[in-house]
């Protein structure tokens, strides 16, 4: 396959589990979005803010992996979610 693809072309007859992959990933990021707004006026939301982090990066480390099929970015996305999930247990 080309290296510039799009994600599309990247997707075509591949398993559905790949494009809901990037839709949870899409989904994370707007409630990410929208929960950082509500952070900004009631801070007891910021432990769901962090664990939504935690659950973006994990997902983009997944989805780097299985549609993207770049190593380097997945291994710096699962390292930064699994330093954020402990930051979020000790903290």
């Amino acid at each position: 396959m080309k290296e510039n693809s799009t994600v599309f072309e990247r997707l075509k007859g591949r398993e559905a589990i790949y494009s809901s992959g990037l839709f949870f990933q899409f989904v994370l990021l707007i409630a990410l979005i929208i929960l950082a707004v509500c952070t900004l006026f009631v801070s007891e939301f910021k432990v769901a803010l962090q664990v939504l982090v935690v659950l973006l990066l994990l997902t983009m480390g997944f989805n780097n992996h299985t549609i993207f099929k770049r190593k380097g970015f997945t291994l710096l996305y699962i390292i930064a979610g699994f330093a954020f999930l402990f930051t979020t247990i000790t903290g």
